[in-house]
Formats: C-alpha cells, structure tokens, sequence
C-alpha cells in the first residue's frame, strides 16, 4: 500500500473558506479535522516500547487485541487523548520558566520530574517542552487576533495534575504574557 498525505488543493476546494483582511479563513468541522489528522498521523513514528510502557491503557488494549500495535493505537485513539508517539526532550530550565505553575510545584517538592509531567500531562495540557518546539509551534496555536502582533502569548492552563502541588493562594492568573 502506499502513503500519500493529502492533497493540501483537494483539501481547500473541500473546506469552507472566506476571506478576511485579505487572508483566508478555513472552517472545518471537528469531523473532517479527525479525518485529515488521522491521515497526517499515518507518517508519524512511534516508539512502541516507549508508548505501551508510557500509556497503560494503550498497552492494555492492544494486550486485549482491540489494536494491532501501539502505532495503530496512537493513530486511532492515543494521539487524541494527547499521548505522545515518543520520548520528547524536556528543556527543564526552560519549562520552568515558562510555566509558574510548573515551577511552584517543583519548589514544593510537589513534581520531581519535568520529562515525566510533560509525557503525562503537559503536552496534553498544550505546553511546550523547550523553545525549539514553542517556536515552531505556538504560530499554530496561538489565536487569530495574536499571529500578527509579533507576541508570544502563553495560557497557563489549569492542570488536574498540579491542583494539589500549588496552594491556590500562589496559583498564577489564566494568562502570562511574554515578549
């Protein structure tokens, strides 16, 4: 069989599109977003040691044959519950500074590992593990009125995971803000 990654042509004729402010604005239901990730995600690796060990539930279903693999599971079910494919490199430094939160957990002693929290909740959470990815990826993330003024706007979001290592007296505001 071969894979190929759509055609991005094919999918802006299919797409709803206006345009506003002289860009193009695509409306795209949560249906047909699934249907072209899962298509992307074809040609993501995934390091299925890693992941069976990471993910237990993923090891459990394909330990009950409900998936061939830990890559078909990440492809149909993992990567939308924010699994990762593989091991991510955790700037800790980095992490830290960016997320106040992450770093009142670590003073603490409410959070030992960096790597651990961002495999577990923080890529799901939407942070970033060091600058690398943050400059590629927060353009994508960020909110239409923001891709153009040239500022990184980070929300911290409120981690089930963190609730109880933070004192709600020190928790952060919803947003911080960085040029």
């Amino acid at each position: 069989m071969t894979k190929i990654p759509p055609s991005i042509v094919a999918i802006e004729e299919a797409l709803n599109s206006i345009h506003v402010n002289g860009r193009i604005r695509v409306s795209i239901s949560q249906e047909q977003l699934r249907l072209l990730l899962g298509q992307l995600l074809d040609f993501v690796m995934v390091d299925e040691a890693w992941y069976l060990n990471q993910y237990p539930q993923a090891r459990e279903s394909v330990a009950r044959g409900e998936y061939p693999s830990a890559k078909e599971h990440f492809h149909a079910d993992g990567y939308f519950k924010g699994y990762l494919p593989y091991p991510v490199a955790v700037d800790e430094e980095w992490y830290k500074s960016q997320y106040r939160d992450i770093q009142m957990a670590v003073e603490a002693g409410n959070l030992a590992s960096l790597q651990q929290h961002f495999a577990s909740h923080g890529y799901r959470e939407g942070r970033f593990p060091n600058s690398t990815v943050a400059a590629r990826l927060s353009a994508l993330l960020k909110g239409p009125a923001q891709q153009t003024s040239g500022k990184i706007n980070i929300a911290l979001i409120s981690s089930p995971s963190l609730e109880s290592a933070v004192p709600a007296t020190k928790r952060p505001s919803l947003k911080a803000t960085r040029e």
